[in-house]
């Protein structure tokens, strides 16, 4: 004999797992989903402070760098920024020789870094520091300016 109880579809508990499965699911991907706008976002902000950085540099580069009205730093949009000059030291070991008769090596040129800083005004995290080396000939740089800048 049959009993009245039918052995077709889901019992109550089984709709209750299924349900929290797909809440469980919908639930993560809707925080992912969001986390990734979030970074996404911030992506944005990162590459408009590298592209102003980047072209700025590169128009302060471009000038002459011994002139009274070159900008040692200012204001871009939103931003500020400043421009450093610094000595590298790259002089020779004092006993260094080429071959047998003794020859020292001389340097016959300066090197000096060139350190170029972007900050945001707005929000301080947002930062950028570029780095660039310029090859001079010696008295490129006159004393007084020297004094002034490094």
């Amino acid at each position: 004999m049959r009993s009245g109880r039918s052995e077709c579809g889901f019992t109550l508990l089984e709709m209750m797992v299924a349900v929290l499965i797909v809440g469980l699911t919908v639930t993560t991907f809707f925080q992912l989903f969001g986390a990734s706008l979030r970074l996404e976002l911030r992506a944005r902000g990162f590459d408009e402070v590298v592209v102003l950085g980047r072209q700025t540099f590169a128009l302060l580069r471009a000038r002459d760098i011994r002139k009274d009205e070159f900008p040692w730093s200012g204001e871009v949009e939103n931003f500020s920024w400043s421009l450093r000059l610094e000595p590298v030291d790259v002089k020779p070991d004092a006993d260094a020789v080429v071959d047998d008769e003794a020859v020292t090596l001389r340097w016959t040129s300066e090197l000096y870094r060139l350190i170029f800083a972007l900050q945001d005004v707005r929000r301080p995290g947002r930062h950028l520091r570029l780095v660039t080396y310029r090859q001079v000939k010696p008295g490129y740089f006159t004393d007084e300016f020297k004094e002034e800048h490094l």
